[in-house]
């Protein structure tokens, strides 16, 4: 059993992370700044990191901005790793995402240079694709629109579950530096994606496929954030869309 610390243990990784280690026997502690963790504290500031980070032996850093991640992620990931040192160096180990070496996309060099800064440490980077919710939240998105609009590029959706499962392995027997990439167990393209999200809540609406401009959409469209050959065995989109309630 090890003491286990999990950054962002409410979102929507961390909370299958926590559920699993702690199943697992691990002693799981969760940092968030929302009401309900075990610890509440601000990676940003630094507030209650030094408390949250006695005797630990594990940290999984989960959490993550998409809105602010320039202001939120890098500064708040050199607090974490600072206070990991004060705290005798426990293991760290980053979620990160497929493709951001290759994808000139704000939000992904934000986390490649978050991925610079846990190498430097010595911990560990685990690069997973999109997540089922993420491509969900899109779908959901687009469909309140007459036409349903739907980026014409592949998607590889992998469940949180199939990432906490790879994380745990890696809590029990660490590696030093990048992880094996982890994919979701298929390739789909977004149109066909959104077009089983529209059947599942029973709407008729049209997809139309877009093809948007510039050099970070030429990468997906490429296929720079797929990792089809490290496919997970787990969820398929359509096992998650059929549990998934219906939602409009």
């Amino acid at each position: 059993m090890k003491r286990i610390l999990v950054t962002g243990s409410t979102g929507t990784l961390g909370r299958p992370v926590t559920e699993l280690l702690t199943s697992l026997g691990h002693d799981v502690h969760g940092l968030s700044r929302r009401p309900g963790a075990a610890y509440q504290g601000d990676l940003v500031t630094g507030a209650g990191l030094d408390a949250a980070l006695d005797r630990v032996e594990t940290v999984v850093h989960c959490a993550s901005d998409t809105r602010r991640q320039g202001r939120t992620d890098l500064p708040g990931t050199r607090n974490l790793l600072d206070a990991a040192a004060r705290a005798g160096h426990p293991h760290v180990i980053f979620v990160s995402i497929v493709g951001v070496d290759r994808i000139p996309f704000p939000y992904y060099r934000t986390k490649l240079e978050v991925e610079g800064l846990i190498a430097t440490y010595g911990g560990t980077i685990q690069r997973a694709t999109q997540f089922h919710e993420f491509a969900l939240g899109g779908a959901r998105i687009a469909a309140r629109l007459p036409l349903v609009p739907a980026p014409d590029v592949p998607v590889q959706p992998i469940s949180t579950r199939d990432v906490a499962a790879r994380i745990a392995a890696l809590v029990d027997d660490p590696v030093p530096g990048r992880a094996e990439d982890l994919g979701g167990p298929e390739v789909l393209r977004a149109p066909d994606l959104f077009r089983s999200y529209l059947d599942r809540i029973g709407s008729r609406r049209r997809v139309v496929p877009v093809r948007l401009p510039g050099a970070a959409f030429r990468a997906f469209r490429n296929g720079e954030h797929l990792t089809p050959a490290h496919r997970s065995g787990g969820e398929r989109w359509s096992d998650f869309l059929g549990g998934t309630p219906v939602k409009r």
